[in-house]
């Protein structure tokens, strides 16, 4: 009986070596990737570029001494003799040699990353996402981002289309958000702030044989809108928004009975008959179809802002900033 319990215990006791052994190795292991400086392997990939301590600290700008303290340190951390001297030159060990690859990759990336570095500085890299109502996307930013890929031109743009609500909605995914609705402070984050862009108008759309278009020649009264069908954009519409405060303080309530997406499908639906539609003066600058535009509530018609949200200073991206300049 007391031989079993010996062998139970020399059993237990090797087990339980076994496992500090490995507790060991894993510690080793942590404690090499700690201590191992990424500075010494590029600058061991420089010297047996070189093959000479002297020439890598020349390339290095560091002392002769500092270059081969970094060396003694990393041969140190590995334990194996990386190099060794052959006159006036060093050579690899077959460790060194293996070593080389993986210091060369790091300085491969760490010259990639030096350059990306350099090009964000210079304003020509990196992504800009922007977020944009229709109207604004399709008739305002297009000249800008013109000038973006003239001045910047290593710096891509991602376009998110929506109305001002969906804009508001996705600002954490975007560096700036163009709007026209109107925006309360407690929509948004807190690192946010709203820039006053531009003054656009919004006007009636109607055919050019339209009566209303007869009947007032300058200005057409906002009453029209309980007189006529009238074609409204989405509810989430900066241009709705606007309108709708316009004509509750005028004191008119409009039915609502057909609503459609953007500034095209307003055109489509004028141009197709179903009624008259209101747009940003922009959406009819050049339009030659069979629309027209007239200017709403003489005489200085519906004037609204439109405006950026863009991150507050500190926190905003070069390219971020470079877009601004040229937007502001």
């Amino acid at each position: 009986m007391s031989k079993i319990i010996r062998n139970n215990d020399k059993a237990i006791g090797e087990s339980l070596m076994n496992r500090y052994n490995g507790f060991c190795d894993a510690i080793n292991y942590f404690v090499i990737q700690l201590l191992m400086n990424p500075t010494h392997l590029l600058t061991f990939a420089v010297v047996a570029r070189f093959k000479s301590i002297t020439q890598a600290a020349e390339y290095l700008y560091l002392g002769q001494p500092a270059v081969s303290g970094q060396l003694k340190l990393l041969q140190n951390q590995i334990g194996e003799p990386l190099y060794f001297r052959k006159g006036y030159q060093i050579e690899l060990t077959p460790a060194g040699q293996g070593l080389l690859e993986y210091a060369q990759q790091m300085t491969d990336t760490f010259n990639q990353a030096s350059e990306y570095v350099r090009c964000l500085q210079q304003v020509n890299a990196g992504t800009l996402r922007l977020g944009s109502t229709t109207t604004i996307a399709s008739f305002y930013l297009p000249q800008y981002l013109v000038l973006l890929q003239t001045s910047h031109a290593g710096v891509n743009v991602r376009m998110k289309t929506g109305d001002t609500d969906e804009i508001i909605r996705n600002l954490e995914d975007l560096d700036l958000g163009f709007i026209e609705g109107p925006v309360h402070d407690q929509e948004l984050p807190g690192n946010y702030q709203v820039i006053n862009w531009q003054e656009d108008e919004i006007v009636l759309v109607l055919p050019e044989d339209h009566q209303i278009a007869r009947d007032y020649p300058e200005f057409v009264p906002l009453d029209v809108f309980m007189k006529y069908q009238v074609i409204w954009r989405e509810p989430g519409s900066g241009a709705r928004q606007a309108v709708e405060m316009w004509l509750a303080s005028a004191g008119i309530q409009p039915k609502i009975s057909i609503e459609v997406t953007g500034v095209s499908g307003i055109k489509e639906a004028v141009r197709a008959g179903l009624g008259i539609g209101f747009a940003s003066s922009q959406a009819l600058r050049n339009e030659r179809q069979g629309l027209v535009a007239k200017r709403l509530n003489a005489p200085t018609g519906l004037i609204w802002q439109l405006k950026i949200i863009a991150p507050k200073k500190a926190i905003r991206s070069r390219a971020t900033q470079a877009f601004l300049d040229l937007c502001l």
